[in-house]
């Protein structure tokens, strides 16, 4: 079986805008943790960057379009992957993940009674795995020239079934790196964890 391309990432290196951390946590409008919580926002950033593995998981896939997009002999129909994969001649699909450790270090506050480092800790390590995969796309679209990526787009937004979270693992043998889905809901574990596609096609 065809292994994916691995590329584990330095958490340290990531940098996630304040603005977009506080906007997550509730303090939207406000552009910066509000002082009062400022100890907390730098414990649960420190945690998260220093218990985080994060790496991707990587593969290239030849696709077909013809009215909808078909990879594998599945076909993938929804309004989302005709808007942003349409007549792509090569589709990547990737995972991305911060490992089980954070889920461990958020479940640890939780269970100590330290809600809010639980709140802090979960919503950080949502944005975090997030920019880690919009670095993992920057480095795409640079080896890829010259052809035009278009957007990212991952399983339960708009009507792209969560389902497929299931397809992508499976294609990337996720499981051997750790990687699983809930057999019922499609949910990623561990839960900060990213499964997406990216359509190439040739510059116009």
């Amino acid at each position: 079986m065809k292994l994916p391309r691995v590329v584990e990432i330095d958490p340290t290196a990531v940098k996630v805008p304040e603005r977009v951390i506080s906007a997550r946590l509730g303090f939207k409008g406000v552009g910066r943790i509000p002082e009062e919580f400022r100890n907390i926002f730098e414990k649960a950033w420190r945690e998260i960057t220093k218990v985080s593995t994060p790496f991707a998981l990587l593969e290239d896939e030849e696709c077909v379009w013809n009215e909808y997009l078909k990879v594998r002999e599945i076909e993938l129909k929804s309004d989302l992957v005709r808007k942003h994969l349409k007549n792509c001649e090569i589709v990547t699909l990737m995972v991305v993940t911060l490992g089980e450790n954070v889920d461990r270090k958020i479940e640890e506050a939780h269970e100590d009674g330290d809600e809010l480092l639980s709140y802090f800790l979960d919503g950080i390590a949502s944005e975090f795995v997030e920019y880690i995969a919009r670095e993992i796309e920057k480095v795409l679209r640079k080896d890829k020239e010259p052809l035009v990526g278009g957007a990212r787009i991952s399983p339960g937004y708009g009507d792209f079934s969560l389902e497929m979270n299931k397809w992508i693992v499976e294609i990337l043998d996720g499981e051997r790196y750790g990687i699983k889905y809930h057999p019922e809901s499609f949910m990623l574990i561990p839960r900060k964890t990213i499964a997406s596609i990216m359509g190439w096609r040739g510059s116009e």
